[in-house]
């Protein structure tokens, strides 16, 4: 039972390594700008790493970089538009 226990794991490791592996290449296609304002992005900067978003699509293989003003823009018209959504149907 031992031997299958050890099997186990090895295949449990081998399988997080992998999903290491595969993030780690979606990190490499990450760009340099924002998507959406084209706002330089510094990857040795503290602030940006902790406040710009990344979004990744794994289907698609695409991964997007925005930073929090264009982010907060998105959020705000999203939250709009879910604010229209919801009178419109209480309306109906």
């Amino acid at each position: 039972m031992g031997s299958l226990k050890r099997k186990m794991a090895r295949n449990k490791a081998k399988k997080a390594k992998k999903e290491l592996k595969e993030q780690l290449n979606m990190f490499s296609k990450l760009g340099g700008e924002c998507n959406a304002c084209q706002k330089e992005y510094d990857k040795t900067s503290k602030e940006h790493v902790t406040t710009w978003r990344v979004i990744v699509r794994e289907q698609e293989g695409l991964v997007r970089l925005y930073c929090p003003e264009c982010w907060d823009k998105a959020q705000n018209i999203v939250q709009k538009i879910e604010e229209e959504l919801k009178s419109e149907q209480e309306n109906q």
